[in-house]
């Protein structure tokens, strides 16, 4: 069978371009299974982000507010009853009193922070197998990979096309991306305690639905592919019972890899052949943008969409999917091609 394309990485990544290519012949390959790993840990929080308006808050926030709308349109519940968005220290107050000026979301001012109505969190499982209910799906890992004709996966599958979803692990080596993998820990607390809000400050607090709050953080911003552990268990407690008492059981405990990049925009696009371009236009060594850049045909990759990736990948999905289908012109700040060009130039200091 020939595929149109065939997705490695079945998380939200994966999960979300194979959503928007449904309507081609799609096949979804993932070693372990669907949701798993960095998306079955991740909170999926729907948060703004609290800043002054550059490009990557603006980006944030309108991935934000896209991915809201797309969850109620697919029937997710997405909680939207609002975040409490609190300060972390002294020097984060004085810092609030700048980011409000600038701020494009509606906000009310409550005690030293913000409460924002755009806030609320999706199930990260939920969301996965919802976006691929009709897309036909492998356990299966990739060890392999010719481009004939068409590509050839392990020997055995035939595609037109591959799109890497893979996070931070590399099935392809792209030498001009390099992926940041952040290690974090969510967990649920069976409780009678019902928080007011959802709450951010050290970590995320959800309300509590069905009896289960969920509190998650970020832990270790350097490689530690670990499982969850109860040292990590009280750290989180720890920062939550900064914003509110929470009292009760501990229900799940998941740890995972989130994939970043290293300007914190997810990365899309078609991935560059870096050695024809370089070949034919040594001058973007020196700084200067090529008139040209040479693709690996039929090659694509979604990325690096940190711990935001149930709105950061919905919209660059989205996206992508445009560029893949009707050429329509990819964000400069979302293309991949902004990370060859830097990775080029730093070719040339370190030379």
């Amino acid at each position: 069978m020939l595929y149109d394309f065939v997705i490695v990485g079945a998380g939200i990544a994966g999960s979300s371009i194979a959503y928007f290519l449904r309507n081609k012949k799609v096949l979804v390959l993932d070693k372990i299974g669907v949701a798993q790993k960095a998306s079955n840990a991740a909170g999926a929080f729907l948060y703004p982000k609290v800043g002054f308006n550059t490009k990557y808050t603006k980006f944030v926030n309108e991935a934000l507010l896209y991915s809201f709308d797309f969850y109620e349109k697919l029937g997710i519940d997405t909680h939207k009853e609002g975040v409490w968005i609190l300060p972390r220290d002294e020097k984060d107050i004085e810092k609030f009193k700048e980011y409000k000026k600038t701020f494009t979301l509606k906000y009310q001012e409550k005690g030293d922070g913000f409460f924002f109505e755009d806030g609320g969190f999706v199930d990260s499982e939920e969301v996965c197998h919802k976006l691929l209910e009709d897309i036909e799906f492998r356990k299966l890992e990739v060890s392999k990979i010719e481009k004939k004709e068409f590509f050839i996966l392990n020997d055995e599958i035939k595609s037109k096309n591959i799109i890497l979803a893979t996070a931070w692990e590399n099935v392809i080596e792209i030498p001009y991306i390099k992926i940041r993998p952040v290690w974090g820990q969510r967990i649920e607390i069976k409780t009678d305690i019902k928080p007011e809000y959802n709450y951010h400050k050290n970590c995320s607090i959800s309300k509590n639905i069905d009896g289960i709050v969920k509190i998650g953080a970020t832990h270790e911003r350097r490689w530690s592919d670990k499982l969850p552990d109860e040292e990590n268990n009280k750290i989180l407690l720890k920062k939550a019972n900064e914003i509110i008492n929470i009292d009760g059981d501990i229900y799940s405990m998941k740890a995972g890899m989130r994939a970043g990049s290293i300007d914190y925009f997810p990365i899309i696009g078609r991935i560059i052949d870096a050695d024809k371009t370089l070949e034919k236009y040594p001058e973007i060594k020196k700084g200067r943008k090529p008139k040209e850049v040479f693709y690996k045909e039929g090659l694509y990759i979604i990325n690096g969409g940190g711990g935001r990736g149930f709105s950061n990948y919905i919209y660059s999905a989205e996206i992508l999917s445009k560029y893949i289908l009707n050429d329509v012109e990819i964000p400069e700040i979302l293309d991949n091609k902004r990370l060859f060009i830097k990775w080029a130039r730093k070719i040339e200091k370190n030379s």
